[in-house]
């Protein structure tokens, strides 16, 4: 049977769960029986059913005799009571004869124990099958449980010469149309956004995704000084939640809005993680990059490139110094594409080194 081709479906049904799973993995399933498809499912919201749970169900619905079969999950299944319970048991009372995994489960909850149980109950278990394209779709879950703080992305936009606005702060429109839908879907893929307090206060920004069934990301704002207090913001007019950090005691707090006393990154990092918050898009000024980037916490950078120049303005890197090249801040291409006269870079930043 031919594992590749079937687990590529069960990662296209893991994809459907974009931006309504987290801080849960995305997972897809499929049941196959004599070589063809008999259910498909995914994890469709969190704290709702397992992808397995779901193909199982779908198949009952249509009374189709499930015992025997293979099924086929992006994630092993997990072997612990959560908000539901455990899978692997499941698939045994089934009687399923075999379970083919993408890869196993980096919880340590789950980790090999999934696997183990299926095992020991004479399922016949492999695993690993293209395992390396579900660690890119799972890489926000992968860094949420294994360095306990969110996944970073920074996300910006860029003239030619190096510039995200001119010295008089207008940035409106570095990118074109196509790229800015873009932006929207990144939104809707990480569960928060996050800008400084400069950027807030200069561009009133909404925050907002503007794709139709998309969620609002968490907004979360830095800001030591307390500067956005008694100011009419849209964020404050808008659907969702904001978070505010800062430094100072604030006293007329809008109704939509979380104020956390802290300013220190990586406490505000483990706030977050604490809070569930297992991604963020930082969409922030020069400042607000350059502090990702020095901290070493930025895992993916978005780039879009416009053939514009300003000749001055405001470099997203200009608080980093750097003085020697062998101590640069190395980054990794993933891909890179034309839209339209744009250039959409994808980068990571290679932390290892």
């Amino acid at each position: 049977m031919n594992h590749e081709y079937f687990m590529q479906i069960a990662i296209n049904e893991a994809k459907k769960g974009i931006g309504k799973v987290n801080p849960n993995p995305l997972v897809g399933a499929v049941i196959v029986k004599k070589g063809k498809i008999i259910s498909k499912g995914y994890h469709e919201y969190y704290g709702g059913r397992h992808a397995e749970i779901v193909a199982i169900e779908k198949a009952k619905r249509k009374n189709i005799n499930i015992k025997g079969a293979t099924m086929y999950v992006t994630l092993e299944p997990c072997s612990h009571y959560g908000k539901t319970p455990p899978c692997a048991y499941r698939l045994i009372r089934e009687g399923f004869k075999k379970v083919i995994i993408g890869m196993l489960d980096p919880n340590p909850l789950v980790n090999g124990n999934g696997k183990k149980i299926l095992k020991d109950a004479g399922i016949k278990v492999e695993y690993g099958i293209l395992e390396e394209k579900i660690k890119e779709l799972n890489e926000i879950f992968i860094t949420y449980i294994t360095k306990k703080r969110p996944y970073i992305a920074l996300k910006f936009a860029m003239t030619l010469d190096g510039y995200i606005a001119t010295n008089t702060f207008d940035s409106k429109w570095i990118s074109n149309e196509k790229s800015r839908n873009l932006t929207h879907k990144l939104r809707k893929y990480y569960s928060s956004i996050l800008i400084g307090a400069n950027t807030l206060i200069i561009d009133n920004p909404k925050l907002t995704c503007r794709i139709k069934n998309g969620r609002n990301p968490i907004r979360i704002i830095l800001d030591k000084d307390g500067i956005f207090e008694n100011k009419n913001l849209n964020i404050f007019n808008e659907e969702g939640k904001n978070i505010i950090f800062t430094g100072r005691d604030i006293k007329n707090i809008p109704q939509n809005t979380e104020i956390i006393k802290e300013t220190n990154i990586n406490n505000i990092m483990n706030i977050l993680y604490k809070k569930g918050i297992d991604s963020i898009l930082v969409e922030g000024g020069s400042s607000v990059l350059s502090l990702f980037l020095k901290s070493k916490i930025a895992d993916k950078l978005h780039i879009f490139y416009s053939p514009k120049i300003i000749g001055n303005g405001i470099s997203p890197f200009k608080n980093i110094t750097i003085d020697s090249i062998d101590k640069s801040i190395k980054l990794k291409t993933i891909k890179m594409k034309k839209i339209e006269d744009n250039i959409y870079w994808e980068l990571k930043q290679c932390l290892q080194e």
